[in-house]
């Protein structure tokens, strides 16, 4: 079975797209680790389990205002919920910065192949 050269070239250009964004995603984390001093639990892993034991006592403050507060099944599974939501929203708000970052080269790089690929498809003649 034969590929249209153009399945071809489509290929390549989402290989192509792939690789530049994985490239942004490198070169941030290579600056990133140069840039931090010492290897442990972030500010923002620490600031984290506050959220966390904020959001399982929310959690299982929920589950006791239900109609069915005999079921400790339910009081558990709301602190285990509330929790967990807890300590990923933390996170995720602590480690914004650093995933702007990461974003915002991955999508610089992933542009610079659409414009190669453009000007490949539409050459310009300025004369």
């Amino acid at each position: 079975m034969r590929i249209p050269v153009r399945v071809k070239s489509d290929l390549a250009y989402a290989r192509n797209l792939v690789e530049a964004g994985m490239q942004g995603v490198t070169s941030v984390r290579r600056e990133a680790a140069r840039q931090t001093p010492a290897p442990g639990l972030g500010r923002a892993d620490r600031n984290a389990w506050v959220s966390a034991a904020i959001g399982a006592a929310v959690g299982i403050g929920g589950a006791c205002l239900t109609r069915n507060r005999k079921s400790g099944y339910n009081m558990l599974l709301g602190g285990v919920l509330g929790g967990s939501l807890g300590y990923t929203g933390a996170v995720a708000w602590g480690s914004r910065d650093v995933t702007a970052a990461i974003a915002g080269r991955a999508i610089r790089n992933v542009n610079a192949v659409r414009d190669a690929r453009w000007l490949e498809k539409n050459p310009i003649a300025y004369a």
